[in-house]
């Protein structure tokens, strides 16, 4: 898996976090521009994220009813305006998932911020799929759950709604929200005696866990994809693709055309076929008219056919059966058929042939009188380099 890149500004600089492809810190550091392309920019070939400060961004949520998205673009700013601090028209939203209650996550910032946090990003050389807020980085699990940052402290409700504050103003916050679920504070070495004691003086049941990790390690290990990302609308980044994504696109690609190619093939061969079979069709029924020209009944011609051959006698049959059994070893022998004719009288197939050699005709003749027929060889002439004779066959013991 690629290494994963955190990235947030801070007023001199950047600092930043490289997970590897197992969710291990593999690099971390603070520093200019300058620092970041000779650590990290250079050589690096993951994907990014940047974190952007929760004080600038609303994290809210917002009821609407409907599924169309269109339609949910065009609700939300309407729908959360009474949060806001400035115009609707000054503010980009940034939709998220739907909870279980139907409410959609919405981040709200002002469009300047936006776009001074997007042209910032065209300076790093980094490839920046996603946009986060420190806020949604906080773990939402149970209760409500806070990290302190320095003096800085990001609050996260069981809602998932949040905000950044200073710590000073901690107490106070929570004490404004009708939430009544313990809250769990992480902290680095900051000194929360005072904040603390007040909140636990108003009631609140609380609990702090010291680490050794920094704040900015304690936010980015908990994303996993589900922050919304801020890069929406005319913000939108497009993912930079891997080589391997990339071949195997490509592949994809040729796959669908050869289903697609394939699939007309069939098509075509389906037409085709069913053009021949209408052929066949009208030159069955021509030859079935030419042969039986007073049966008007051509509904079902191999019925009707197969009738016809059932009931003309023992003549039909007397042919077929004999020509079946002599035609056997004509292409064996070397001979090719030119002609037929069958005298009904005398029961005599008269086959005209023409081969290489006279010795075919003498050897095929032979090999039928081996299997019960009486065969002779009647007229046989040499012309070219060839042989074209007559071979009269009948059932042995037939009459002369």
């Amino acid at each position: 898996m690629a290494d994963l890149l955190f990235l947030r500004f801070l007023d001199e600089g950047l600092e930043w976090l490289v997970f590897d492809g197992h969710g291990r810190e593999r690099l971390t550091g603070t520093g200019s521009l300058e620092t970041f392309q000779e650590d990290v920019g250079a050589n690096f070939e993951g994907q990014g994220v940047l974190v952007v400060p929760g004080e600038d961004v609303l994290m809210t949520s917002a009821n609407v009813p409907s599924k169309q998205y269109r339609q949910i673009v065009q609700a939300v700013p309407y729908a959360v305006e009474e949060q806001l601090a400035v115009d609707v028209e000054d503010c980009f939203f940034a939709l998220g998932k739907r909870s279980g209650q139907g409410q959609i996550s919405v981040c709200v910032v002002k469009q300047e911020l936006m776009t001074a946090w997007v042209s910032h990003l065209s300076e790093l050389n980094i490839a920046i799929t996603a946009m986060v807020t420190e806020t949604s980085l906080v773990s939402p699990i149970s209760g409500t759950n806070i990290v302190i940052d320095n003096n800085r402290a990001h609050v996260r409700w069981r809602d998932s709604d949040g905000l950044t504050t200073i710590v000073q103003e901690l107490p106070l916050i929570l004490s404004l929200v009708d939430d009544t679920s313990p809250i769990e504070i992480t902290v680095n070495d900051e000194d929360l005696d005072l904040q603390v004691s007040e909140m636990q003086a108003s009631g609140e049941e609380v609990s702090v866990t010291r680490s050794d990790q920094s704040a900015f390690y304690l936010l980015c290990s908990h994303y996993d994809g589900s922050q919304t990302n801020l890069l929406q609308a005319q913000f939108k980044v497009e993912e930079e693709r891997s080589a391997l994504q990339t071949v195997w696109r490509s592949v994809a690609i040729l796959a669908g055309v050869a289903v697609l190619v394939h699939l007309l093939m069939l098509v075509g061969q389906g037409v085709y076929l069913a053009r021949k079979a209408d052929q066949y069709e009208s030159a069955t029924q021509a030859l079935y008219k030419k042969t039986f020209p007073n049966d008007k009944n051509v509904r079902d011609i191999r019925r009707r056919w197969n009738s016809h051959l059932g009931s003309t006698g023992g003549t039909t049959n007397a042919f077929l059966g004999l020509f079946a059994q002599s035609s056997k070893g004509l292409a064996k022998a070397g001979l090719t058929l030119t002609n037929i004719n069958f005298n009904e009288s005398r029961g005599d197939l008269i086959l005209q042939v023409h081969g290489k050699r006279s010795e075919e005709l003498v050897q095929y003749t032979q090999r039928l009188a081996g299997e019960g027929l009486t065969a002779e060889i009647g007229t046989i002439s040499q012309e070219d380099g060839a042989v074209r004779g007559s071979i009269k066959i009948k059932v042995a013991g037939g009459a002369s």
